[in-house]
């Protein structure tokens, strides 16, 4: 995840690297310089570190087959923080299944749940999540609103951050994610990796637990959140200072353990998914800059800066900016193969208490340091004052004011401006005789004025010049072997510097390693010692376990084999029970089936003898009838009268005694059939009151079986759950134990670290003192020899000057003796015109000749132009004359008579004009 430099040589050789290899900078700022490796360091404190981290990041790379990555225990406020590649060849999620292992439910608040990009670029990832944590921040106030909150049962597992089940992580891509939440009791979480379409709730009782990598960038932290504070304001007048974040030292990296591993030690080397309030105080009496500089590595995150005003019209406001590095700034990442790499965040004032909000950005490396530059050292054109001190009472030959190093315009000798500086004489009043004399006598006259007072000022001059210039020479032979000395010393004290800080390196470094050493024996010993005893206390607690289980198992099986024997008594006795009723059914239905069929027998009989004699009747009442006609056929024959009345009396009597037969006949058959109908009626009722009997009696007797099955099975669930609540406390209890004892441990640990811990820091201390006194020392070397440098480059300086006087005494001297041979020239000239022809002839013979020159006349345009002030000098500053010192007044020299030379022709006086033009002498 990252590739933390712990020494800054490695940075060093990044950066020498990076210059022979052609890497493209991205600097704001010329650190270099500016003195960037003489910053003062200014050391940040720990104020607090609090909540839970579970962080996720080993194993980075996840295949050949997904799995657990990481777990472990959340109590109150916490985090978890996720950081995985995907090597398989099908796309995966990411799911985070919360599990309450109490005995009590549990609610759990989702307080945040942010989640970046997956893409192959890991910059791109990391800087998305470092984005998105400053612009949804996690608002901690006590009244704060979750996202959603959701309850879990005793022993029961809930998903959380639903979204991540349809953000699918292609092979090769990184993914990356934090979720805030907020627990009214001990939760276990794990963050899995497994394939598309899978229930993770389901996932997370089987799916294996994947190893720890190299890296060993997991388990549970405390100090998801730090605060941090610069004891020391930052004062800009002491120049540029840093604040180091992330190395280990000042700024420690948080330890924790790895659930997964037995409670291993582990460490979050980079403190990622760590969010950081750092405060910086400020004081002084001018602005400062402040700007991001990468060390350890790329890096690629966002930073927001908060500004307090404490000075001013806007004191007790505040300014909040957000600045992030890579990406829309046109780099991948900041800090690639070099040290000197920044950017700017931001100019402030001195005063400001500036507070930093940011999160160690994924795919990023520290250490990092936040640069506090004074405007003054990063900006010192803005600052620089170009001062011309020019005297009030310094003139020039004509009595005008100087400017400086202004030089008094005389007009050159012939060339384009020739007659500038010249006397018209065509324009006067005077005859032209007159005119030449007059000029002639002013000029003369001012003219040796002039050359005898320069003669006199050059003298002095000359003397005091080789006074100061072998004075110069004397102090600059001095400053040499001094500065050669001084050059020597330096050497020797850097030398002997870096041989005391190699060897003190050397040591600092074998002790550190033998602490280390030491220490990872003791804590391995420790950490063996430990094992072993828990793994005895665990084998004793597992063989009580194992007896008590035992015990209990053949308890429990001795009382169900009681319940499955007087389960069997009882059965056995409902059986009998039932086959008894059943049989006592059996026989009363028998006997009543018995007793019907006799009663439908003797109905039967009781019909057939009816219908006997109804037969035996009829068979009479034919042969009755059969008698009746015989003797009416007889009694035919005795008297047909009286046989016709004694048959119609018969007829008649045989008619109604028919009628009364038919009537008798089907009077019985009516009576027969509501008998018979109300018999079948009886015999139904009864055959349904008997079947409606039977079956209540077989309801009955199924509801007392399944009631007494129901108490049964009740009284089982009762005793298994009671011998269940018992294991689960007796559970809970070891397990109160050993969380007790691995308190206990991990306090002994956390002593034994923060003892080694503090040691190491007295000794870093120390080194650190070291480390500031030899920069002291090397400063004050360093000074001495910029001193002596200093001394060294005035007396070239003066050496120099010294000659350029001596070049100048030089060309005033030959311009001198040009301007005595002129004069005597215009002397010669003006008595030849008191002797010689008149005017108007001394026209006509030099009327070839080109006009006289005064060297040191001006014209009037020349003498009302205005002087330049010092705000009108607006030239370039490499247009500008040399600054002068204060204790130096600088006047052109006039030229002055020495002795004789040959006259020169106006040609060659204006070559030596040009080539050496007039120069500028100091005084005094």
């Amino acid at each position: 995840m990252f590739s933390y430099k712990s020494r800054y040589c490695v940075a060093a050789a990044m950066a020498a690297m990076a210059a022979l290899t052609g890497h493209v900078e991205a600097r704001d700022i010329d650190l270099q310089s500016i003195g960037y490796f003489q910053f003062s360091p200014l050391p940040p404190t720990l104020v607090s570190q609090t909540d839970t981290l579970l962080l996720s990041d080993s194993p980075e790379y996840v295949g050949p087959v997904g799995g657990t990555l990481s777990a472990g225990t959340i109590n109150g406020n916490g985090r978890i923080y996720f950081y995985h590649v995907n090597e398989m060849d099908q796309p995966h999620k990411i799911a985070i299944v919360l599990e309450n292992q109490t005995a009590y439910p549990n609610t759990v608040h989702v307080m945040r749940q942010l989640k970046s990009v997956a893409t192959p670029d890991y910059f791109a990832a990391g800087r998305d999540l470092s984005r998105k944590d400053l612009e949804q921040p996690l608002n901690e106030s006590p009244n704060a609103r979750p996202l959603y909150s959701l309850s879990i049962p005793p022993q029961g597992r809930k998903l959380i951050f639903s979204d991540l089940e349809q953000t699918p992580v292609y092979q090769d891509a990184l993914f990356t994610g934090i979720v805030d939440i907020k627990t009214e009791a001990p939760v276990f979480a794990r963050v899995m990796m497994l394939p598309m379409g899978i229930d993770a709730v389901d996932a997370s009782h089987w799916a294996k637990n994947l190893p720890i990598d190299e890296i060993q960038l997991r388990g549970t932290y405390t100090g998801s959140k730090r605060n941090m504070e610069v004891a020391t304001p930052f004062d800009t007048t002491l120049g540029g200072a840093f604040v180091e974040i992330g190395n280990d030292r000042e700024d420690m990296f948080i330890n924790g353990v790895d659930e997964m591993q037995n409670k291993a030690f582990v460490r979050d080397r980079g403190n990622y998914g760590v969010s950081y309030t750092l405060k910086i105080p400020t004081k002084g009496n001018e602005p400062f800059r402040l700007y991001f500089n990468p060390l350890g590595g790329p890096y690629s995150g966002s930073f927001t800066v908060k500004a307090l005003h404490q000075q001013g019209a806007r004191r007790g406001q505040t300014d909040t900016r957000t600045y992030h590095i890579g990406g829309a700034d046109g780099i991948s990442a900041l800090g690639d193969g070099t040290i000197l790499d920044s950017r700017i965040m931001g100019n402030y004032n001195a005063g400001d208490l500036l507070t930093l909000n940011f999160m160690p950005a994924g795919a990023s490396n520290l250490p990092i340091r936040f640069l506090l530059i004074p405007e003054s050292l990063a900006n010192p054109q803005k600052h620089q004052t170009i001062a011309v001190n020019v005297p009030k009472d310094v003139k020039d030959s004509l009595g005008h004011p100087t400017q400086g190093t202004t030089q008094i315009p005389v007009g050159p000798i012939g060339g384009k401006d020739s007659n500038k500086g010249t006397v018209d004489t065509t324009k006067s009043t005077l005859t032209p005789s007159k005119q030449a004399e007059n000029i002639a006598h002013e000029e003369t006259k001012k003219l040796s004025d002039k050359a005898a007072a320069e003669a006199k000022k050059e003298a002095q001059l000359k003397k005091s010049k080789e006074a100061e210039e072998a004075l110069a020479r004397k102090k600059a032979e001095e400053a040499k072997l001094a500065a050669e000395k001084a050059e020597m010393a330096r050497k020797a004290a850097e030398a002997k510097h870096a041989e005391i800080e190699r060897k003190m390196a050397e040591k600092a470094e074998a002790d550190r390693k033998a602490a280390e050493l030491k220490a990872a024996q003791e804590a391995q010993a420790a950490k063996e010692k430990a094992a072993l005893e828990a793994k005895k206390a665990e084998e004793m607690r597992q063989a009580e376990e194992a007896k008590r289980i035992e015990a209990a198992r053949k308890a429990e099986l001795e009382r169900q084999a009681e319940e499955a024997r007087k389960a069997e008594e009882v059965r056995k006795a409902e059986l009998a029970r039932i086959e008894a009723a059943r049989k006592a059914e059996a026989e009363r239905v028998e006997t009543a089936r018995k007793a019907e069929a006799a009663r439908i027998a003797a109905e039967e009989r009781r019909l057939e003898e009816e219908r006997r004699i109804e037969a035996a009747r009829v068979e009479a009442a034919r042969k009755a009838e059969e008698a009746r006609k015989a003797a009416e056929a007889k009694a035919r024959f005795e008297a047909q009268r009286a046989a016709e009345q004694a048959a119609l009396e018969a007829k008649r009597q045989e008619d109604a005694r028919r009628a009364a037969e038919a009537k008798a006949a089907l009077e019985a058959q009516r009576i027969e059939a509501a008998r018979k109908a109300e018999e079948a009626r009886r015999a139904e009722e009864a055959r349904k009151a008997e079947e409606a009997r039977i079956e209540a009696a077989r309801k009955a007797e199924e509801a007392r079986l399944a009631a007494e099955a129901k108490r049964a099975e009740e009284a089982r669930k009762a005793e298994e759950a009671r011998i269940e609540a018992a294991r689960k406390a007796e559970q809970a209890r070891l397990a109160e134990e050993a969380r007790k004892a691995e308190q206990e441990r991990l306090v002994a640990e956390r002593a034994e670290a923060e003892r080694q811990a503090a040691e190491a820091k007295r000794i870093a201390e120390e080194r650190y003192q070291a480390h500031l006194e030899a920069e002291r020392k090397a400063e004050a070397a360093r000074q001495q020899a910029l001193a002596q440098a200093e001394i060294e480059r005035k007396a070239k300086e003066r050496a120099e000057a010294i000659q350029r006087v001596k070049e100048q005494q030089e060309n005033a001297r030959r311009r001198a003796e040009l301007a005595r041979q002129q004069i005597e020239a215009e002397r010669k000239a003006a008595q030849a015109a008191k002797t010689g022809p008149s005017f108007n002839e001394l026209d006509d013979i030099h009327e070839d000749t080109p006009n006289v020159t005064i060297p040191n006349a001006v014209s009037i345009d020349e003498l009302t132009k205005p002087r330049p002030t010092a705000s009108q000098n607006t030239r370039r500053r490499d247009q500008r004359q040399p600054q002068v010192p204060q204790d130096q007044q600088y006047v052109q020299v006039n030229p002055m008579p020495t002795a004789p030379v040959a006259p020169l022709a106006p040609q060659n006086e204006q070559q030596n004009e040009e080539q050496n033009p007039p120069r500028i002498y100091p005084l005094g």
